[in-house]
């Protein structure tokens, strides 16, 4: 795809200011040769020319020259997340050759790359917003861990050629876009599982014929976030089971649900309760009140001021194809994972563990 091209208005400024090319030759100290190759596209001026054309002209640069909007790409469009589904506003990055668009949420805390301009079955037609040379660093990451914000702002500040640009998504849905070719890296955790042996078996089984790289983000604890001073009383897992309980819920599939199945034998979905598309989201709920009880990470417990009962640690691996790990995007963030640094952030945040982080384990191709 090319590049923005370069508007040029300078011709249409000079008329309006009625000058002709040699006047404006000479207010600027150049010849009228400089001023003629520079209207006709020919010639771009520096820095300093293009200043003093705005200053004789009483205008700025930018109503003299201007950044045209790059023609529109064409992009797989990735299903959308429970509540992104109306959504314009994308994300965009380059997996396995093909242009991926993930539809954003409207709030607008994640900066888009793109406008769909049209859509036409799993194709939507893109308006992109920024230079498509960026976007060709930008990994996609699915997963529901929030330190994988962290870890994409520190690969911003560490890398010019690599951006990072975290999805929200639970177990099952990451590990769906991975083995679509919808993003670069799937994260996962299981609940309860403190080694790598069930994550390389569930990594496995979502890409059965390719050899796979699980590569450690954190170790935390799962349990119930409850408000302060626990005044339910709640103690265990079972408790989550009282009549009249309002328990956040998180959808089927991913770890927090697996979690809350495994601790109420199945009865959690029967409970009333709010839906949370997330870990702070759980957290948020119950801090407002809008929920007696869910479950979620230490870590966003914390940050809400809230009780956490624990139930279970865990790890959280990301699952990258081990052919993509080797393309300088990718192996920017595996880099920035085995980063003392990250490591000590991470010591540094309640609820995370990042001793293991940056450990990679190779799962051959079953």
């Amino acid at each position: 795809m090319s590049e923005s091209r370069l508007e040029n208005h300078l011709k249409q400024q000079r008329k309006a200011a009625g000058l002709s090319q040699n006047a404006l030759a000479d207010r600027v100290g150049v010849s009228r040769q400089a001023i003629l190759a520079v209207e006709a596209g020919r010639n771009v001026p520096s820095t300093s020319l293009g200043l003093k054309l705005a200053y004789a002209l009483g205008c700025s640069v930018e109503d003299i020259f201007q950044l045209a909007p790059a023609p529109d790409m064409h992009a797989r469009l990735a299903p959308a997340a429970p509540g992104n589904e109306g959504g314009t506003r994308v994300v965009l990055g380059r997996v396995s050759d093909r242009w991926v668009a993930h539809r954003l949420p409207s709030h607008g805390i994640i900066a888009a790359d793109g406008i769909i301009s049209g859509t036409d079955g799993d194709t939507a037609r893109v308006s992109p917003l920024v230079d498509t040379s960026s976007l060709k660093g930008n990994v996609l990451v699915a997963g529901c861990a929030p330190l994988l914000g962290a870890v994409a702002t520190r690969v911003g500040q560490r890398f010019s050629d690599a951006r990072v640009t975290w999805l929200p998504s639970g177990n099952t849905r990451s590990m769906q876009l991975l083995a679509a070719g919808m993003v670069h890296v799937g994260g996962l955790h299981l609940a309860g599982d403190e080694s790598a042996g069930a994550t390389e078996a569930a990594a496995r089984k979502t890409l059965p014929g390719q050899r796979l790289l699980v590569v450690n983000l954190t170790r935390w604890r799962m349990g119930v976030a409850v408000a302060s001073g626990n005044p339910l009383g709640l103690a265990a897992g079972a408790d989550l089971m009282r009549p009249g309980l309002r328990l956040a819920h998180r959808e089927a599939g991913c770890g927090a649900h697996t979690l809350a199945s495994q601790a109420t034998d199945g009865g959690c979905d029967e409970q009333s309760g709010p839906h949370a598309s997330g870990h702070r989201e759980v957290a948020r709920l119950v801090r407002s009140g809008s929920a007696d009880a869910g479950i979620t990470i230490e870590s966003a417990a914390l940050a809400e001021g809230l009780d956490f009962i624990p139930l279970v640690s865990e790890r959280f691996d990301l699952v990258v194809p081990a052919d993509a790990a080797g393309d300088g995007p990718v192996s920017r963030l595996i880099e920035t994972l085995d980063d003392p640094a990250f490591r000590a952030e991470v010591d540094h945040l309640p609820g995370y563990d990042g001793s293991h982080s940056g450990q990679v384990t190779t799962v051959e191709a079953a």
